[in-house]
């Protein structure tokens, strides 16, 4: 159980003032019974954090690095900042990908404390029956994919985002789309990326077809580089992307295809 240490710990005397489990299966499940259990609070499916101050000019209060809980809210039409100023631990459970993979220091020695997690649960906490077994089918898997190339409404239909499929087989990249897309019957929720979505880092971003709104590219803005193609030169998209391609998707997209056919090694 991964989670266990880390339980046992938030259960001691001295809590700490954040606490952050991942968005996972298990940390969806675990998170708020401990919030419950401590009487703490907790924001789920966070797709930001900050650390900041907060002032209430209701009481004149100023409260000091609190953190700054941000995820979308109203089925993604506004993003909510939510803090919690008076219990400890702050706990919120923070989605894959939001949090940037550094570089592996094998130098590094971290402080090992040992804790006695039978203090804290009981055997029966953790029994398990397992009655029944049932093996899913392999899901897209877009959140490990270094090239994505995501389609948008503008792609027009679900046969155009073949296009798209075809441009990704070649590049050994992962189909994504925007939340219009998904909406339209373009694409599966399973690919969609965008507040309501997963949040992606790939080395390099293709949106086509994307105009380019918030909620979107909230999921998307930390690739490594990112490349537009669209037919209108005043798209939000444009002010984040590296390079931007204006033209019609059905033209750019089938000579990006053969380009690379070509001079692919």
């Amino acid at each position: 159980m991964p989670y266990t240490s880390v339980i046992a710990g938030l259960f001691r005397q001295e809590q700490p003032q954040i606490a952050l489990m991942g968005a996972t299966t298990a940390g969806r499940d675990l998170g708020p019974r401990v919030s419950s259990a401590l009487h703490s609070g907790l924001t789920a499916d966070c797709t930001s954090l900050e650390i900041g101050d907060h002032y209430v000019k209701k009481t004149d209060t100023t409260y000091k690095n609190l953190l700054y809980q941000i995820r979308p809210a109203f089925g993604g039409n506004i993003i909510a900042t939510i803090i919690n100023p008076d219990h400890r631990p702050q706990m919120a459970t923070v989605r894959e990908g939001v949090m940037k993979k550094e570089i592996v220091n094998r130098n590094y020695r971290g402080e090992l404390k040992r804790i006695n997690v039978s203090e804290f649960i009981r055997p029966e906490d953790l029994a398990v029956e397992i009655i029944e077994r049932h093996m899913e089918a392999r899901r897209v898997d877009i959140k490990s994919a270094q090239i994505v190339v995501a389609g948008g409404y503008g792609m027009g239909s679900k046969e155009n985002f073949n296009l798209l499929y075809e441009l990704a087989d070649v590049l050994g990249g992962e189909v994504a789309a925007s939340r219009a897309a998904v909406d339209a019957g373009f694409a599966g929720h399973e690919r969609q990326v965008g507040q309501t979505g997963v949040t992606v880092r790939p080395k390099l971003y293709i949106a086509c077809g994307i105009s380019g709104q918030i909620q979107h590219t909230a999921g998307m803005n930390q690739s490594g580089k990112i490349i537009a193609i669209n037919n209108d030169s005043m798209a939000p998209i444009n002010s984040i992307a590296d390079y931007v391609i204006n033209g019609d998707v059905s033209e750019v997209i089938p000579r990006l295809i053969k380009f690379y056919k070509a001079n692919a090694r």
